[in-house]
């Protein structure tokens, strides 16, 4: 179809990783004033391509970033855009050109805990699954699962081997890596590299504190929850200019239908294990080769 010149575009993604702070950390950077997010965080624009479809009309995905004209930088942050290989890449580089792109990463087994207790709170594997049992589904896929939509609530183990498509996005475009350990623990400091990274003033950082956003929380009745997921996507234009609100909103939906979240225990096969150690390796030997924020001390011991 043609290009469609009118309206602006993002030069800055937030591609990644599924349930490492992406939703904290765009929250943050959309607080500063020459930054302008997209209307809903997870735009999923150039996500088609990941799985070999069609991707959407041009001017929807404009539309999203209606109001940020005169914003230095304009963001999406999609985290699934991570493992979307080639075809994904090309179709950023043929619409939006050389945007610079920000990776957060988490501890692997920390992550995979968090991603299979999401998964559970989004209806897409039974509330009584077990860690071990989802992790016997999730280790023997590889990166052949990634472009099957059925597969993506069992990505708890690939997706966390982040050594395995940082290469590909690093090599296309200008990557800067951020640790959700150092966000969480170094916020001013994080933000104050990615500031000068994106050539703005830090100084609207100043006394920013993370925000605990997207927090996995289990459900009493599953119909209501059901229903609470699809206001909370028809709402989230709304809600994201809003964020009192959508806490107040939160807070009180968890009093009526939320309950506890039990730590996501249990021993971890010492194969994944392995995997997960000798992908660290690797991706720390990248990092070093990356102007990376710093390397974090899960990647050092």
């Amino acid at each position: 179809m043609p290009a469609i010149a009118e309206g602006p575009l993002p030069n800055l993604l937030l591609a990644g990783f599924p349930k490492t702070g992406t939703t904290s950390l765009f929250s943050l950077l959309a607080r500063h004033p020459e930054i302008g997010g997209s209307r809903v965080k997870e735009t999923e624009y150039f996500l088609p391509a990941r799985y070999g479809e069609s991707m959407g009309p041009q001017s929807d995905y404009r539309g999203l970033f209606a109001g940020t004209e005169q914003s230095l930088v304009r963001m999406e942050a999609t985290p699934a855009y991570a493992y979307g290989g080639r075809p994904l890449l090309d179709a950023v580089e043929s619409l939006l050109g050389k945007p610079k792109v920000l990776f957060t990463i988490r501890e692997p087994i920390a992550r995979l805990r968090s991603y299979y207790r999401a998964q559970q709170a989004r209806l897409r594997i039974p509330v009584e699954m077990t860690l071990a049992e989802y992790v016997s589904l999730s280790a023997p896929l590889g990166r052949g699962a990634l472009s099957d939509r059925s597969q993506d609530p069992f990505l708890g183990v690939i997706g966390g081997m982040y050594s395995e498509f940082i290469p590909e996005w690093s090599n296309k475009f200008d990557v800067r890596i951020v640790a959700f350990e150092d966000l969480t623990s170094n916020t001013p400091e994080v933000l104050g590299a990615l500031a000068e990274w994106l050539g703005i003033d830090a100084a609207p950082f100043s006394g920013l504190d993370l925000p605990h956003d997207n927090p996995s929380v289990l459900y009493r009745r599953k119909r209501l929850q059901k229903a609470a997921l699809a206001i909370n996507s028809s709402l989230e234009p709304i809600l994201r200019k809003h964020p009192a609100i959508k806490t107040k909103a939160r807070a009180a939906y968890y009093r009526v239908n939320g309950r506890p979240m039990p730590k996501a225990d249990g021993d971890i096969d010492s194969e994944v294990l392995e995997r997960f150690k000798e992908a660290n390796t690797l991706l720390a030997k990248q990092l070093s080769e990356l102007s990376a924020y710093k390397i974090p001390p899960w990647l050092t011991e």
